[in-house]
């Protein structure tokens, strides 16, 4: 009997698609052959992910459905929770289609199988959908990543040209960006104090600046006020490029981002800034992190900006605090 050829309807986020890769993993490890769909950014990450046979980009939707029905798909896991994405398995006319219900879009699935209640983080949600497919869980429900040497060998060679020498000492990578909103975003100028306050606690470490395409201008601000002493890197990088260069640090010192759980995957040590999201739900995954929550009374609100207008949750976080932090997985200080 062939293996059934398998769909996953990938989310739309970067970091949800990181925490999506123990799902990938666990129908993988079934036997399954996989095809994923994601937005055309999102390919090249999702390509790295393993058992993956065949990437599509989801453009136009009935364009995409029509892809997907020349493609003999067997069956479909639909991981976001949206109508559009249950509707494009019901129109790619995919037999089993495996999602959660709500958003009035269970007759779309087959079966929609009930969401799970209570709270847990982010990367065990999809339990319920492997268990309705007779899927075994993965051992571990922590993401991981694991990239080829000549991908290794590209972010080699981009901080070599941004003249970053390896193994000289510890690299750190600063992210200042959250595309989400403002709400999520340390104030750029901490960012800037920060770098400063590093090289006073640890010397020997040296810093790198990482933004994506929609975040540059914080990064720009970040790297005048820090003197222009630290390379700036990302703009144009693709999303497995910018694994190759996050694979090489020694730490990610970011806010709750998708680069965040990029770096995680990787093995990478994170401290991790949280303001109005959950790290109970969206903590980098694994061991070895530090993650700065104020808990506030407000917290977690879940707004694209502060509707008291004080970001106090991120703001209420001191640069000594993080200093502190990233010193001490860096073997600078307690």
């Amino acid at each position: 009997m062939s293996a059934p050829r398998t769909l996953v309807v990938m989310p739309n986020w970067v970091g949800d698609c990181v925490m999506a890769e123990p799902v990938v993993r666990a129908l993988d490890e079934s036997g399954r052959e996989l095809v994923l769909v994601a937005r055309p950014h999102l390919v090249p990450l999702v390509a790295l992910f393993a058992g993956v046979v065949e990437t599509v980009e989801r453009g136009d939707d009935a364009a995409t459905a029509a892809q997907l029905r020349a493609a003999a798909l067997d069956e479909a896991f639909v991981l976001p929770n949206s109508f559009r994405s249950a509707k494009l398995a019901r129109d790619a006319r995919i037999a089993r289609r495996y999602g959660y219900r709500g958003e009035l879009r269970a007759p779309l699935l087959a079966p929609a199988v009930r969401r799970p209640r209570g709270r847990r983080p982010q990367v065990e949600d999809y339990r319920e959908l492997l268990a309705a497919a007779g899927v075994a869980a993965p051992a571990s429900w922590i993401p991981r990543l694991e990239l080829p040497e000549p991908l290794l060998a590209r972010g080699r060679e981009r901080l070599a040209r941004a003249r970053v020498e390896l193994g000289a000492g510890p690299l750190v990578g600063v992210f200042p960006g959250a595309e989400w909103g403002a709400s999520k975003r340390w104030p750029w100028r901490r960012f800037a104090e920060l770098t400063h306050e590093l090289r006073r606690r640890v010397p020997a470490a040296r810093q790198i600046l990482l933004a994506g395409p929609k975040e540059v201008w914080l990064a720009v601000r970040v790297h005048e006020e820090g003197g222009k002493l630290h390379p700036l890197i990302g703009p144009e990088l693709d999303l497995a490029a910018l694994a190759a260069v996050l694979a090489h640090l020694d730490l990610l010192i970011t806010n709750d981002s998708g680069p965040m759980h990029l770096a995680a995957a990787l093995g990478v040590a994170c401290v991790a800034l949280f303001g109005p999201t959950d790290p109970r739900r969206t903590a980098p995954a694994g061991e070895g992190h530090a993650v700065l929550y104020r808990d506030l009374w407000c917290s977690p609100c879940f707004r694209r900006r502060c509707p008291l207008l004080h970001h106090g949750c991120l703001r209420g976080i001191p640069v000594a605090e993080v200093a502190a932090a990233a010193a001490a997985r860096l073997g600078g200080g307690s």
